[in-house]
């Protein structure tokens, strides 16, 4: 995923710890020395506060200046859990992500590195997932790694077939692109 400026809530703290008004920080970034941005978070009862300048391209600079709410909900053995609210799409959501303005994934339209990869390429990708959760190295042409000690047969079994079929459709896949590739199509 694209990462360009990141908020997330102070989690662990209590709700009303991050409802102390007057606490901000001020957070810069810089290229090559020279400073490039800077927003400053303010905590308020219920929300943050940013301020920050931005623009697009040529255009000229405008202040941001934007209070973004903080909601809870209840957590299944008590507590709370505290989550942004986009101010697009109202959604709750754990992390903020800046361009013009700071808004969750999907309103920014980011995607997972997963997302942009082929089907086939991301049955490989899983592949090797499970493999690694086995504690195994290398790529998809070594052998399978032996069954780690306390796992249950079944379990390792299931694993097993599974990564099995996700080298196939890897395979096909990988054999649909080099005859597009024969052909001229790719």
């Amino acid at each position: 995923m694209n990462r360009r400026a990141i908020l997330t809530p102070i989690w662990g703290e209590p709700a009303s710890n991050f409802d102390t008004s007057g606490h901000y920080s001020t957070i810069t970034w810089s290229v090559r020395g020279e400073q490039t941005g800077s927003i400053r978070v303010e905590r308020l009862p219920g929300g943050v506060r940013l301020n920050y300048r931005q623009r697009r391209h040529d255009e000229d600079w405008r202040d941001v200046d934007e209070f973004i709410p903080i909601v809870e909900t209840a957590t299944n053995f008590g507590g709370r859990r505290q989550w942004f609210q986009c101010l697009s799409c109202h959604s709750r959501c754990r992390i903020l992500y800046g361009g013009a303005l700071f808004r969750c994934r999907r309103c920014q339209n980011l995607k997972y590195d997963t997302q942009y990869e082929p089907p086939f390429a991301r049955a490989a990708t899983r592949a090797l997932k499970i493999r690694e959760r086995l504690g195994g190295k290398g790529g998809l042409d070594d052998l399978f790694p032996l069954k780690p000690k306390g796992m249950h047969w079944k379990t390792y079994e299931r694993l097993q077939d599974r990564e099995e079929r996700l080298q196939q459709a890897w395979a096909i896949g990988i054999a649909g692109k080099f005859r597009m590739f024969e052909r001229g199509e790719a």
